[in-house]
Formats: structure tokens, C-alpha cells, sequence
């Protein structure tokens, strides 16, 4: 298995924009058949969408429409939208981790921790409304889950990831 397979342009899902595949290739991890996951036989798993290296950095991208799904949950769940929205992300991150060592034991690297791990949870919209919202339902996750296994946890709009990454 070579990841150069799994290595496609972002595609970030978004049907309100107009171009919803960015010219950013990256490792992809969550597809029924095709992705990093299901060749590893952690197809159960949940997992961010994809992760890139860049320099000593590997970053853990999930796009989302966040905002769609919270306005969605508070019509049903109001008092817990914001937590199953956590829940989510918590589990997506913890899995994607389970995910990547099992990659590292396969392709038997030994250090394990030279990596700074970040994540990127990549808006669909770029409204700065929309960015604070779910910036600050992040932050109190992050405050408690952060510091253990990723270096950061940043909210950033779709198109941000393309200064992220500019070579």
C-alpha cells in the first residue's frame, strides 16, 4: 500500500460553493471504499476527512458545514446541539489519531511523537459570524481535550486553506 493512492484535491463537500474542490492535495481517510481507513481495516471508525505533513507539522483537516448541522440540532435538540456537536468532533479526532498510528505501525516508524500534531475544522461558509460561533463552541472543547493530543485546534474558513498550504 502506497499513500500516494489515497492523495487527491480537497474536496470539501460544500454545495453552496461554487468550486467545492480546492487545488490542495491530501492523504484522504474517510470514504467507504476508496479512503486510507478502509485499506487499514479501520473502516468503523469514525475519522476527520483527511491529513497533509507539512514540515514537522501533520495537519488533521474535517470539513464540515458546522453551522448548517448547530442551526439543525437547536431546532431539535436545543440545550444539546452544541454538545453532540463536541461529541463529534471529539470522536472523529480520537479515532483519526487510532487511525494514523495504525498507519505509523504499519509502515513500521518508530518515532511516534516528532510530528506536531495540529487540526484544522474547515468551515464551509466564511462568514465571521458563523467562524465565531463555532470558534468559541471549539474552544471550551479545546481547552480540556487540546493540550493532551493535538498541539491546536483551529476553526478556519474553507478558503484559509489555501494560505495554510501555499508551498
Amino acid at each position: 500500500m502506497w499513500l500516494s493512492e489515497f492523495n487527491e484535491n480537497i474536496n470539501t463537500e460544500c454545495n453552496s460553493l461554487t468550486q467545492p474542490i480546492l487545488n490542495i492535495k491530501a492523504i484522504k481517510i474517510d470514504e467507504a471504499k476508496n479512503g486510507l481507513k478502509n485499506k487499514l481495516f479501520c473502516k468503523k471508525l469514525k475519522s476527520c476527512d483527511y491529513f497533509k505533513r507539512k514540515k514537522n507539522k501533520i495537519y488533521f483537516i474535517e470539513v464540515s458545514d458546522f453551522n448548517f448541522q448547530l442551526e439543525n440540532l437547536s431546532k431539535t435538540i436545543p440545550k444539546e446541539a452544541k454538545k453532540y456537536i463536541q461529541m463529534e468532533v471529539k470522536l472523529k479526532l480520537s479515532d483519526t489519531l487510532l487511525i494514523y498510528y495504525e498507519l505509523l505501525d504499519k509502515f513500521n516508524i518508530k518515532d511516534k511523537n516528532f510530528l506536531q500534531k495540529k487540526v484544522l475544522l474547515v468551515l464551509c461558509r466564511d462568514n465571521i459570524r458563523d467562524i465565531q460561533n463555532i470558534d468559541r463552541i471549539m474552544r471550551e472543547f479545546t481547552s480540556h481535550y487540546c493540550p493532551t493530543h493535538f498541539s491546536s485546534i483551529q476553526v478556519i474558513p474553507y478558503n484559509k486553506l489555501i494560505e495554510i498550504f501555499k508551498k
